[in-house]
């Protein structure tokens, strides 16, 4: 039996139908999967940009009287007005117009039927967010002559950010068809490979003699309702389905059916090439016990592979012995990957396996960043979320477990860092029904606090996904997935999000800047030598490419050249911004580098640049949470990217810290210099103490 929760899903499709939301004087129109369509009247194309003060108002300006120029009959007419009672904590996605038809929830939604020359065809651009405007839909393309055509918008969206999930029709069949051709064509101009990933075919629309809409009937006699018959009373229709029918006054007509239409969502990526591959990154946390090295273990396995409720699938993330026998991670795993083919399909090897040749064929890599859940190991995964750069972060939750403390911790540390979460809960096939509503309505109660100001949403269908991609990462949605990782429930639907999940930043402009690589690892190989591990955020690092190791202990930096590159446990010719590797070092000086003191929150950075340690910094502060008051002399853990050290309050523009307030604070390193700067996102934790800042000066 189903078990119905809590959290609201969006309704059906009902359609081909399109919402109009109105926005101050403008009419902008939505199609029904929630991509933003042209301005009506305008031949040009338009992106819509909308601020969340616009969102949230959406409602308020339908009843304002919008301007109604342009609009639908239904508009003209007023049908559509909100319905009463509604609130923007329903559980329905916001700001978008969402709603369920004239007479649904979301007020501001009107249906209305698009003809073959409204057909639009959405592009996702999938790049970076913009700081001062979110925007809640893509970019909707027209295959009408006016304006710029479509085709150089794919190609455009596809070189820049490697993949685009773009959205044809609502359209006939056989038209639809011809643009899908169209599509494939273009696809292979840029290298791309084209993959049909959903279609949904939206019902008849049927009406009588051209007038309003009829509803019901099925070729059996079954009665339906003519709307709007120019009386101003809703008109009973006895067999609609039946190809003529009477009326109330008894004068035959015959019923008029529009054509089927059809709604189809391509998948267009870049084809894999050697190094060159999609680079998507996500964090796993949660609560110790949640299941979370587990379901890492089942997505980066073959499809088939599932585990077998004993630790299975655990063993194969798990990195010391003592983790193995307790069960318990409590250190970070980041050499978990799934790779994904052109096509979507997934390319599974296994742990110590050489994957060179899959590593050719993957054109997608989501690389998994498996934290500590327990409290003993809080610093740990504090510091794996701030060293390394995730895009996104999944918390995952234990069905039989609910909300617990460590779950609000991880919640909170991944919003104050502004990185976009979504749900997993497992363990949903030995969880009483009960219980699962239990913690799914915790789970929304918590997402929806003034904190959070989280948007939750339950996906369980296809048609609910391809919904919530579109906005996943750009607006306050966060999609909730309910699965087991024995019985297999919700992993197919789980890992089709990761397959279409849009890459939250624009790499491939940052190949243009001087190398900067932050180790978070290091080792010594017998018969190699120094391997350091980390992240390259800008450049390209090639075999024998002279770089800077530092800071020491003294604030110095030393001369290096990189002998090799591993990349996915495989060797590589070069790294790539967004990837992760390994380097071989070797000291281009009469010093060692033993000697020099290698340790984690170094660097390597391009010579040319001439990089300098900072030991006293300035900083905007907000604290989030304190018992305490903070003053001069308080000394709190700082986290900055692979930076984590001890750092004391040396000035402050404000004679005390408390929980909300914010102020101009100039720290001192306790220890040692760093590679630290301005703009850079830090955490300060001590004990319950939180606070979240933004360096703004390196001062010495």
């Amino acid at each position: 039996e189903e078990v119905k929760s809590p959290v609201r899903s969006p309704p059906p499709i009902r359609g081909p139908a399109r919402h109009v939301v109105f926005i101050g004087r403008a009419s902008m129109t939505f199609d029904n999967m929630g991509s933003a369509a042209r301005r009506q009247g305008s031949p040009t194309l338009q992106a819509a940009k909308m601020p969340p003060s616009a969102a949230a108002d959406s409602e308020a300006n339908v009843q304002n009287g919008p301007n109604t120029e342009g609009t639908s009959e239904e508009a003209r007419e007023g049908r559509a007005a909100p319905a009463e009672g509604s609130r923007r904590d329903n559980g329905d996605i916001t700001g978008g117009g969402i709603g369920e038809g004239p007479a649904g929830p979301r007020g501001d939604a009107i249906w209305s039927g698009p003809s073959a020359a409204d057909t639009a065809c959405s592009v996702g651009t999938g790049a970076a967010v913009s700081q001062s405007l979110v925007s809640l839909f893509d970019q909707t393309l027209s295959f009408e002559e006016d304006g710029e055509p479509w085709e150089n918008r794919v190609r455009e969206a596809a070189d820049r950010d490697g993949e685009s999930l773009i959205t044809l029709g609502p359209a006939p069949p056989d038209e639809l068809a011809g643009f899908a051709e169209r599509l494939q064509q273009v696809a292979e101009t840029v290298a791309c490979a084209c993959t049909v990933i959903h279609t949904v075919d939206s019902p008849t629309n049927e009406g009588v003699d051209g007038k309003g809409k009829g509803k019901g009937g099925d070729g059996r006699g079954e009665a339906g309702v003519e709307q709007d018959d120019g009386t101003g009373r809703d008109t009973l229709v006895p067999g609609i389905g039946t190809g003529s029918c009477t009326g109330t006054l008894g004068a035959p007509r015959e019923v008029r059916r529009d054509p089927p239409l059809r709604t189809m969502y391509c998948m267009v990526r870049k084809l894999p090439a050697e190094g060159h591959h999609l680079d998507l990154r996500v964090a796993v946390v949660g609560n110790v016990d949640a299941g979370k090295s587990t379901l890492v273990g089942v997505l980066t396995g073959p499809v088939s592979f599932l585990d077998d409720g004993r630790g299975l699938a655990r063993s194969k993330v798990l990195r010391h012995k003592h983790e193995a026998e307790t069960g318990r991670t409590s250190s970070i795993a980041e050499d978990q990957h799934m790779r994904l083919s052109s096509t979507g399909g997934c390319l599974a090897t296994e742990r110590h396996q050489k994957a060179s040749g899959d590593a050719v064929q993957a054109a997608k890599v989501v690389s998994f960043i498996d934290l500590a859940g327990h409290e003993r190991y809080l610093r740990t995964t504090v510091y794996g979320l701030t060293a390394h750069e995730p895009d996104y972060v999944m918390v995952v939750v234990g069905a039989n477990h609910g909300i617990t403390r460590m779950t609000k911790e991880h919640v909170g540390m991944a919003i104050a860092l502004n990185v976009p979460l979504f749900v997993v809960v497992t363990k949903v096939d030995l969880c009483p029904d009960g219980v699962l509503r239990e913690s799914l309505r915790q789970l929304h109660k918590m997402l929806k606090l003034p904190g959070a100001k989280k948007q939750p949403y339950a996906v369980r269908t296809l048609d609910e996904l391809m919904l919530c991609v579109r906005s996943f990462g750009r607006s306050a949605l966060t999609p909730i997935f309910t699965v087991s990782s024995v019985e297999g429930t919700g992993v197919p639907l789980l890992r089709d999000f990761f397959n279409l999940m849009p890459a939250r930043r624009a790499w491939a402009q940052e190949g243009a800047f001087p190398p900067e690589f932050l180790i978070d690892q290091f080792f010594n190989v017998p018969g190699v030598g120094l391997v350091v591990a980390g992240t390259l955020l800008k450049g390209v690092v090639h075999t024998n490419h002279a770089l800077a190791l530092g800071p020491n202990s003294h604030g110095r930096f030393n001369a290096v050249t990189v002998k090799s590159i591993h990349h996915m446990r495989a060797p590589a010719p070069s790294l790539l911004p967004g990837q992760t590797g390994a380097f071989v070092l070797r000291s281009r000086t009469k010093e060692h580098l033993k000697a020099f003191g290698v340790r984690k929150g170094m660097v390597l950075v391009e010579p040319s640049t001439n990089p300098i340690a900072t030991r006293t910094f300035s900083c905007d502060v907000l604290v989030l949470h304190s018992q305490t008051t903070m003053k001069v002399n308080y000394q709190p853990i700082l986290y900055a990217r692979n930076v984590r050290q001890c750092v004391r309050i040396a000035h402050m523009d404000k004679e005390v810290l408390r929980t909300g307030v914010r102020a101009r604070v100039t720290f001192d390193f306790m220890y040692r210099p760093e590679f630290i700067q301005p703009g850079t996102k830090v955490l300060f934790t001590e004990g319950k103490t939180k606070a979240i800042g933004t360096i703004r000066e390196c001062i010495e």
